[in-house]
């Protein structure tokens, strides 16, 4: 995290990008002023409120990154004792490679995804040593950072066998994220309606279907085609018989691959679950190598977003990785891959034959 740290410096010559220095060229962080309140910032709040703290007490740029940078190796020292109790309970060898990846270093200090992956990985091990509703509110903060972990809410209620302790567990997170949106409500009720227009407007970035959907104007069916994706890879990996922690693991895995949003430095909340598991395929390196390229190709090309850049071979390749990645942790816990496709497509002709067989019985 301290190479991180430096690497992004913004005096350093080379300086190297990061989310974190882009958002100092804005008027209002400049200025001190209060993210949803003086001026519209596209995350969360938990992600806007690291931004404020870190103006607040650095002052300058180099305070401002410096402050910030600080808190990202806390919250790093801390991502790691929460990692290594998550092995002990699993009794799986945590090996300090896993934290050494290309995209550990590279994204590090970078953005609010190494904050996003503490409470994620917080929310898991707290779950593990039974402290449900502590692991709840966890993960309201992880989702107030980052939206992404919502996919795990139905991991955990899985686990819970309980309707009673379900039902705790989802009134813990009502209740912590009802409080967050009722404050930003009463501050500024217009960031809610922004919040959504700003994503339902955003292209496809770092998306591997891109590839398919190569003119813009079909972007709009292109998050379609990625919802549909991801909602049928959540809904098989909520039905596997799988433990819990390769079920979180796949759900973040089901996110990724369907959405039209798969920044590079989202690897950064899945590696601490590979890590736990002792994910040993050369998939892996794979994987992440590509995505560390993401960001190191991505200003030699005019237009990184569009099919045929480096960029987007490297989001390709990753994807590719990464599908290679699941299925042998799938092949792990006895599934077999063509086995399981073979059952998604028997399901769906069986399916089809009594839709047309309906239809045939109707006229």
């Amino acid at each position: 995290m301290i190479l991180s740290f430096f690497i992004h410096y913004p005096s350093a010559i080379p300086s190297l990008y990061s989310d974190i220095v882009s958002f100092w060229g804005r008027a209002w962080v400049q200025q001190g002023q209060v993210p949803y309140v003086h001026a519209f910032f596209e995350y969360p709040p938990i992600s806007g409120l690291l931004i404020y703290v870190s103006r607040i007490i650095g002052v300058n740029l180099d305070g401002y990154y410096t402050t910030f940078g600080v808190m990202s190796i806390i919250a790093a020292g801390v991502l790691a004792w929460s990692c290594w109790r998550i092995a002990k309970k699993l009794g799986s060898r945590l090996s300090p490679m896993y934290f050494l990846l290309p995209s550990m270093i590279i994204y590090g200090v970078y953005s609010f995804d190494l904050f996003h992956a503490m409470l994620i990985v917080l929310s898991l091990q707290l779950f593990l040593e039974k402290r449900k509703s502590t692991s709840a509110f966890m993960l309201s903060l992880a989702i107030a950072t980052k939206l992404v972990s919502v996919v795990l809410i139905p991991v955990y209620l899985i686990e819970l066998k309980e309707l009673r302790s379900r039902l705790k567990y989802l009134v813990v997170i009502a209740i912590s994220l009802g409080v967050v949106l009722l404050v930003l409500a009463v501050l500024n009720f217009g960031f809610l309606i922004s919040f959504y227009q700003y994503f339902k407007n955003w292209g496809l970035e770092d998306a591997w279907y891109v590839w398919i959907f190569q003119n813009p104007a079909s972007w709009g069916y292109a998050k379609i085609f990625g919802l549909a994706l991801m909602g049928f890879l959540l809904l098989q990996t909520y039905t596997l018989k799988i433990p819990f922690m390769p079920r979180a693991f796949l759900a973040l895995v089901s996110f990724v691959l369907g959405t039209y949003i798969y920044a590079p430095q989202f690897n950064l909340m899945i590696i601490p679950i590979v890590a736990v598991l002792s994910i040993d395929s050369p998939s892996l390196f794979f994987w992440d190598t590509f995505n560390a390229l993401i960001i190191l190709t991505w200003f030699g090309s005019s237009n990184p977003t569009m099919a045929g850049t480096v960029p987007q071979l490297m989001s390709l390749l990753r994807v590719a990785a990464l599908a290679w990645l699941s299925l042998s942790v799938l092949a792990r816990y006895g599934i077999k891959p063509l086995s399981l496709l073979l059952q998604y497509i028997r399901r769906y002709y069986s399916s089809l034959r009594y839709a047309v067989n309906k239809e045939i019985e109707n006229g």
